[in-house]
């Protein structure tokens, strides 16, 4: 089967919708730790859409400048992630890294407001069932940028939580206009099973789910009330040309295909 016909994975899926989704005026990405797809994303737009997009990854800012894609690998800081047509260390573009226009983030819980937390889950005695990576720049970035897109690689009642343990970036829309906070705030939520925005009360609600997924197993999924529309919209899946760029030109090595 040739690599443009392959069914997407959930990963390359998700590198594609991030893709699609990015504005005309996000020329300064960040990718999160540990998030190949959305690296890819970055790439994939940065080689179509978006070719004067700098791509700030690891300890570097990229730019690929119409050249060739480096290839996506799982870890954040693999040394072979730090190749461009240009690149540039962190310590010169501080400014960017701490608010750049857009940037991609993942999350231990994510609750009903959006609000993320990736500190950790406490066992109610002052220690933790589980320690996450924390929230390094996290604050500073959800605060201030353009938008962000916030991408959970599971969809079940442990990860989508009516209210988060813990926040370590506020998506809660309500608090933030009262707050004051100058950043858009989440623009989507991305899980296996579909694509959430989040309506004028500030609440989470499906925007179209995945092809094969039924209302009544995201109801399920999901542990808080989740709006769903009566006629629910379907994720327009990949092209072949979405998929064929993505798998020969950017994911050369397959790291998004399993």
């Amino acid at each position: 089967m040739s690599a443009a016909v392959r069914p997407a994975s959930v990963d390359e899926l998700f590198a594609i919708l991030l893709a699609r989704d990015l504005r005309d005026d996000d020329r300064t990405i960040m990718v999160g730790a540990n998030m190949p797809m959305a690296r890819a994303a970055a790439m994939l737009a940065n080689m179509t859409t978006h070719p004067d997009a700098r791509i700030m990854i690891g300890l570097g800012v990229q730019s690929l400048g119409g050249g060739e894609a480096p290839a996506v690998h799982p870890f954040l800081f693999d040394p072979r992630t730090l190749a461009a047509e240009t690149l540039m260390h962190q310590s010169r573009v501080f400014d960017d890294m701490s608010r750049p226009d857009v940037f991609f983030v993942g999350g231990l819980q994510l609750d009903q407001r959006g609000n993320i937390n990736l500190f950790g889950i406490p066992d109610g005695d002052g220690g933790w069932k589980m320690r996450g990576p924390g929230g390094l720049a996290l604050a500073t970035m959800s605060s201030h940028c353009r938008g962000y897109y916030v991408v959970m690689p599971r969809h079940d009642a442990r990860t989508f939580v009516e209210r988060v343990s813990l926040i370590t970036a506020l998506g809660d829309a309500q608090e933030r206009r009262r707050l004051k906070l100058p950043g858009g705030g989440i623009r989507l939520v991305l899980s296996p099973l579909g694509v959430f925005d989040f309506d004028a009360a500030g609440d989470m609600r499906v925007r179209s789910l995945h092809d094969g997924v039924e209302p009544d197993a995201v109801r399920e999924a999901t542990g808080f009330p989740l709006a769903i529309p009566d006629d629910v919209p379907r994720t327009v899946a990949p092209t072949a040309d979405e998929l064929r760029t993505l798998r020969e030109r950017v994911d050369v090595h397959g790291t998004l295909a399993s």
